[in-house]
Order: structure tokens, then sequence, then C-alpha cells
């Protein structure tokens, strides 16, 4: 048999089967770092061309504003004048230019209700306007919305047929409100309110108009009613009940009502004869 020769117990291994020994930690950090150098000075210079490039872009896309147009059912704004107000804003181009400024801007005036502005590339801006709708007249010199809102046109239309009312700016919802439910209850008695005013202190005072048979012509008829500040429901209904028995058939000889007492009623009447 051939016999296999052993190892010497206790020899080493030679050189050539010796593993290679690892660098040192500081070659190693010595060639990381020109790497990571290198890697950071490309990002920068990547970021510098897109930060460069990207400029450039918006430069080519931010082109001039060459047309505004303005939108919705106007009667007292003017389209063509609101057009060139804006034009007259815009220093910037279609991207740049600073819609929530412009849109502020046209909210204050006193016709505008609601606004909307858009952009639209490459050089037009949609102005959507919505007008206020005046319901009242107020103090004689400014209007009411439906809300009860104040608003003061530089120039007031005519708005002869709109009821006037009148209070502190304050007031002016609570002012609006009262006149509904007053209109409503001299409508039933066919009186139509044409002024509603609450003083400071807190009075009420109405205006009503009728149209009264006078020789088969119809003549137009007014009476002022004070009410004071408090019970207007049981002061009108004291109103309801004498006019329906006293006043209807001489409401155009009469020229005041005042509902200001505790339990009474005091009539002027034009030819100054007072019946209490």
């Amino acid at each position: 048999m051939k016999q296999t020769k052993r190892k010497p117990q206790g020899a080493t291994r030679t050189t050539a089967e010796q593993k290679p020994a690892k660098p040192a930690l500081r070659e190693r950090l010595s060639l990381k770092l020109p790497l990571r150098l290198f890697r950071g000075l490309a990002v920068v210079g990547l970021m510098a061309l897109l930060v460069i490039g990207g400029g450039r872009v918006l430069d080519n896309l931010d082109q001039p504003i060459t047309r505004v147009q303005v939108a919705g059912k106007l009667n007292h704004l003017d389209q063509a004048t609101i057009a060139e107000w804006v034009k007259g804003q815009i220093t910037d181009g279609v991207l740049s230019t600073d819609l929530r400024s412009l849109q502020a801007q046209l909210q204050q005036r006193a016709w505008v209700a609601n606004v909307a502005v858009r952009r639209q590339w490459p050089g037009v801006l949609h102005i959507s306007l919505q007008e206020r709708i005046a319901v009242a007249r107020w103090n004689n010199k400014d209007l009411l919305t439906a809300e009860g809102k104040v608003f003061k046109p530089q120039q007031l239309p005519v708005f002869e047929q709109l009821p006037h009312l009148w209070g502190v700016d304050a007031s002016a919802s609570d002012v609006l409100q009262q006149f509904h439910w007053l209109q409503a209850q001299f409508k039933s008695m066919d009186l139509q309110v044409i002024t509603v005013s609450k003083a400071q202190r807190g009075a009420w005072q109405v205006e009503l108009l009728t149209q009264v048979a006078d020789d088969s012509e119809d003549q137009a008829a007014t009476l002022q009613v004070a009410f004071g500040k408090e019970g207007l429901k049981q002061r009108l209904a004291r109103f309801r009940t004498l006019y329906d028995s006293v006043l209807q058939t001489r409401i155009n000889e009469i020229e005041q009502v005042d509902l200001r007492y505790t339990n009474g009623i005091s009539v002027q009447w034009k030819d100054t004869e007072n019946v209490t």
C-alpha cells in the first residue's frame, strides 16, 4: 500500500498560502475622500445647471400679457374699463404676475361682489366678476345688498324704485330685516312700505304709500307712522284695528299716525286737525 505523507504538526503555511493583509484605516480614508468630494462637486454642478437652465425655461415661458378678458353679467361695471385698468397694473409676464394682489385690488371696488383671476398661457388673463345687487337705498347716499351689507359707489345711480332705509351703518342688517317684516304686514292692508328708519336711540318710523280712488282717479297718498322703540307687533295690531275701522276711507287726509303712546293712538290730519 502507498502511504500518504502527513505534514508535521505545528508546521506553518507558506507565504503563497497566506491571505493578503487589508489596507490600513488611514489608507482607506484617503481613497474614499476624493471620491466623495468628486460626487459632491458633481451634485452641486448639476443643481447649478438645473437652476440656470430652469430659469431660462421660465423666462421663455413667462410671456408678456397681451390680452385681458373680462367676463360676467355686469350692469354698473364696464368690461372695457376694467380691462384697461388691469392692463395698467401689469408689469410682469403671465406667469410672474401676482394674481392675489390683482384680485384684492379688484375686490375693493364698490360694485364688485366676487372676483376670480386666472392665467392662460401664453399671454392671457381671465377676470371673472360678479356684481353686487342693490335691494335698498341707505341713508340716501349708499346702497344695501340682500345680506344687509352697505356699499358706497362713487356715483349713486337713480334707484327711486327701491325702498329708502335709514340708520347707522352698524344697524343696516337689522333695519333691512325689519323692513321685510313690516312690508309683509302692511301689504295685507294694501299699503306699501317705502321708507323705514331707525334712530340712533332705537326709535322706529315708517313711511307708507297707498293708492286711493278719488273721483275715478287713483291718487298716491303717503303717511308717516311712528312706532317708538319697542312693542312693534302690539302697536302694529293697534294700527290695523284703527285702519280697518276709520283710517282706510280717509287715508289720503292723514299726515302722521303716532303709535308711541302706551294705550292710545294720535292721528295728525293734513288740515292740522288732531284726533286722539
